[in-house]
């Protein structure tokens, strides 16, 4: 009985296999790198129990948001209203807990679908660019979320929501949100959908994809997540305040960045985007702890940002 010789890997596909590798777990080498930055800046304080739960539980509400926009950008779109959405959530969820939690948890909700529904609806039928589509949905729920209470803020400190805020660790919620995800991205048609139209939307479209049912899906998504970021940051707080989340868009599009997902669609880890979540908190404790500018924590973040694209550029140029 003969058997065949199996052929070594050539050269060119050793170095494509280990290109992959390198954008996919580039978040995760950053993320060791900042640890090892933290622990030689603030020595086994950085690496405490506490301190390291306190990342994780700041992760929660830009986490929850990034899942949204991870999932937009998969299909080579962007939200920039997650920000003003989730401020908007907030108010929306505080002014209706005067009718019970569960009644003001089913209108926020219904509130963020209702959001992503209609900027997806208008980048999917009305063939616009998502960037100008979200960036004036961040207009509108800005301006929302100041016209109702005259740019005061909502206090909900003695109501339901705060106790369960209090009582359950965020991260749970985020690891609730993430898992669900998940499951829709790995174990469903849909998540493959989703994916085939960001690789190729009139490959996708030509296969019998209903690429459009997609695209207003996905910012449906956002819009929910938006909700619950918002219900999060309540009840962490207390208040809803109409100027909340200003800038995280741009801190949610880095941890997206940051987590090797090509903003192009079609391509990236659900869990690159996890660590590139906890890499944004854990730059913004670095700088916290060591008592800098928090202003400077977006110029840090930008040059992280530039890095990481770079990066990404030069293994991309590997043939």
């Amino acid at each position: 009985m003969s058997t065949q010789a199996v052929a070594p890997l050539k050269l060119s596909d050793r170095l494509v296999a280990n290109k992959h590798i390198a954008i996919d777990y580039m978040a995760w080498i950053l993320l060791v790198l900042l640890v090892i930055v933290g622990f030689a800046m603030k020595g086994t304080l950085f690496i405490s129990v506490d301190n390291l739960g306190n990342i994780v539980e700041q992760s929660a509400i830009i986490g929850v948001l990034a899942i949204g926009q991870f999932v937009v950008v998969l299909t080579g779109g962007i939200d920039l209203s997650v920000g003003a959405n989730m401020a908007m959530m907030a108010m929306i969820c505080g002014l209706t807990m005067p009718f019970g939690i569960f009644g003001s948890v089913a209108a926020t909700l219904l509130a963020g679908i209702i959001i992503g529904l209609i900027a997806g609806v208008v980048i999917a039928y009305g063939s616009l660019p998502p960037f100008i589509v979200t960036f004036a949905m961040m207009f509108v729920c800005r301006g929302l979320a100041l016209t109702v209470t005259a740019g005061e803020s909502v206090s909900a400190i003695d109501s339901p929501i705060t106790a369960v805020g209090y009582g359950w660790p965020h991260w749970a919620i985020w690891l609730i949100v993430a898992g669900i995800i998940w499951y829709i991205l790995v174990k469903t048609r849909t998540g493959t959908k989703i994916y085939a139209v960001g690789g190729n939307i009139e490959a996708a479209r030509v296969s019998g994809i209903n690429t459009k049912r997609i695209l207003v899906l996905v910012y449906v998504i956002s819009g929910v997540c938006g909700a619950v970021a918002g219900m999060l940051a309540l009840a962490r707080n207390g208040v809803a305040m109409p100027t909340s989340g200003s800038g995280y868009e741009m801190q949610t599009i880095a941890a997206v960045v940051l987590g090797g997902i090509s903003l192009f669609g079609g391509e990236g880890k659900f869990t690159g985007a996890v660590a590139g979540v906890v890499f944004v908190t854990m730059l913004r404790n670095i700088l916290d702890s060591n008592n800098a500018d928090p202003f400077w924590a977006f110029c840090v973040i930008g040059i992280v940002l530039w890095i990481a694209v770079i990066l990404r550029g030069l293994i991309e140029r590997i043939r």
